[in-house]
């Protein structure tokens, strides 16, 4: 058999420590190589930073303009921003009424719109009228303009505005509301087993559509309003003379003050009818009155004489 050799402890001594000078410029260049590239990696970390955070922050707005065009997209199709319904009125001064109430039905059926009351009243100079029209929202300014150039001078106008935005949000709730019954009450149907439930079931269905129906009527006929601009019109003649710069209208007002005294002459027969109608009434009111006053006035005496005045006593 053979020996096992024996390992020999090693001394270290200085020079078999120290490690060769080639090996330790090479570490040296390396480690300046390192900090080189980490100084380098923290300068591009720091640089990239607020570029990365502005991206952030424009991706979150993106989503956030993203969202909110979604959300009013979505309550433009069911509910809208504001619904209203505008009216109007305008005092106009015409030359001939007759013709310019015709011309503003010709204009509005023009601007797909449609004539709702009309009324023409007197004749040649104290002839007036009146038209009420509804048009387009978007051809109203259109139509206003036109009839605005149709008379001699405008002597009033107002407008008005009556939000229905929580009419239209009540309407539309319902209608939502109505049609989740409607599609529960199919459902039920479908899974009936006996004519008895058939029956009651599809009475509620029946009576469900017809509310349906009902609040769809009025949801179209509210969109209808909204959708156009009601204006009325007020015509009247015209008839005046310069007189010292000075607009009268001597015919205008002889007219209106005859019209006011024939109003008065009117008052006063309708009157006098009524006093003479009611006369009859009267008298015998009057008469009843004066003979139960006769009558209780004699009752009275005879009762008084009869209580109070002694008899005479026999001689």
């Amino acid at each position: 058999m053979f020996a096992s050799p024996v390992s020999r402890p090693v001394l270290l001594t200085k020079e078999n420590t120290q490690m060769p000078l080639s090996n330790l410029t090479v570490s040296r260049s390396q480690a300046s190589w390192i900090a080189s590239a980490i100084l380098v990696f923290a300068g591009l970390v720091f640089v990239s930073i607020p570029n990365l955070m502005r991206s952030r922050n424009a991706a979150d707005q993106a989503s956030r303009v993203a969202r909110l065009r979604n959300a009013a997209a979505f309550a433009t199709t069911e509910s809208p921003l504001q619904w209203t319904i505008q009216n109007g009125a305008m005092d106009l001064v015409v030359s001939r009424p007759s013709e310019v109430l015709e011309r503003i039905r010709q204009l509005a059926d023009a601007a797909t719109g449609f004539t709702v009351t009309s009324e023409s009243r007197g004749a040649d100079e104290n002839q007036s009228a009146s038209v009420t029209i509804r048009v387009p929202q978007l051809k109203f300014k259109e139509v206003h303009e036109a009839i605005r150039k149709m008379g001699i001078r405008v002597d009033g106008e107002h407008f008005e505005a009556q939000d229905l935005t929580k009419q239209y949000v009540d309407q539309a709730a319902r209608l939502r509301n109505l049609r989740a019954q409607e599609a529960q009450y199919l459902g039920i149907l479908k899974q009936a087993k006996n004519v008895k439930d058939t029956l009651e079931v599809s009475d509620k269905l029946n009576s469900v559509r017809g509310e349906i129906e009902r609040q769809q009527a009025e949801f179209e006929a509210l969109s209808k309003q909204v959708e156009a601009v009601a204006l009325t019109i007020s015509l009247r003649a015209e008839e005046e003379a310069q007189v010292f710069g000075l607009h009268w209208r001597p015919l205008y007002q002889l007219k209106f003050a005859a019209k006011q005294g024939l109003d008065g002459l009117g008052d006063y027969a309708a009157s006098m009818a009524s006093f003479l109608f009611y006369l009859p009434a009267v008298l015998l009111w009057l008469a009843t009155i004066l003979i139960g006053a006769a009558v209780g006035w004699r009752i009275l005496r005879w009762a008084g004489k009869a209580l109070f005045v002694p008899r005479a006593k026999p001689a």
